[in-house]
């Protein structure tokens, strides 16, 4: 039977405000992992384990094989997998100005080539049959249960109730360890890891905040900002 609860969440676009809305979401900590899925399978058809987790590792590597070649891959009754690319980091498409008449200029024009481009995500686009055969097993009455009672669980409610508060013990935080990454500030705060990084990225750009950002991606770390230096005049 598959689980869901329903969270009552503030609004991410003004998270200081009162507004709630109400999402419903699947309990997903139940979910098979991949030996308990090949065992499933093996209950339910004539062939073992071993010939299943066989046959599964050589459809993997003849996907990733031919999405490497081609990009996409249908998977009969499954869906399709796509392949998404973006240029690496560091690396500008270039800058682009709207001029008076319309047109958009280059400011400066850096050719990619195939070192400057990577991975950056898989797209999954389900069969229909698939997506209808999930949808009327899950219309079938006793297979969904909702847990956590009616009034729902609460997401991330923060220690700290207003941004300013969360800012400052962001501040008292780095000050005594030095840095503080993303993780730090989602436990300090308890926050979601998403919101914790939306507003630590926010932090970085007010200036009132005194926090600032050091490194680039997942070496990016959050640091105190330098105290201004008097200038002559006011010593």
């Amino acid at each position: 039977m598959l689980q869901y609860y329903k969270q009552t969440i503030r609004d991410l676009r003004n998270p200081e405000s009162e507004k709630v809305r109400e999402v419903y979401k699947v309990l997903l900590n139940r979910g098979d992992s991949a030996e308990d899925f090949i065992d499933h399978v093996a209950r339910h058809s004539r062939l073992g384990t071993a010939v299943i987790q066989a046959a599964m590792t050589e459809v993997t590597e003849c996907l990733a094989e031919r999405l490497a070649e081609v990009g996409s891959v249908a998977l009969p009754g499954i869906g399709t997998i796509s392949v998404a690319i973006r240029p690496r980091e560091g690396r500008d498409k270039g800058l682009m100005d709207q001029t008076k008449e319309g047109f958009a200029v280059k400011q400066e024009k850096r050719e990619l080539n195939a070192r400057s481009i990577e991975l950056h995500h898989l797209n999954f686009r389900p069969a229909k049959a698939l997506f209808d055969d999930v949808y009327h097993r899950l219309s079938a009455e006793g297979k969904l249960e909702m847990i956590g009672g009616k009034e729902g669980v609460p997401l991330y409610q923060p220690r700290q109730k207003s941004r300013r508060d969360r800012f400052a013990a962001a501040r008292e935080y780095i000050q005594e360890h030095g840095f503080m990454r993303v993780a730090d500030y989602s436990e300090l705060t308890n926050l979601s890891r998403s919101k914790a990084q939306r507003e630590l990225r926010l932090a970085s750009e007010l200036t009132h905040s005194g926090i600032i950002a050091s490194g680039k991606g997942s070496h990016r770390i959050y640091i105190l900002a330098p105290k201004p230096t008097p200038t002559d005049e006011q010593g």
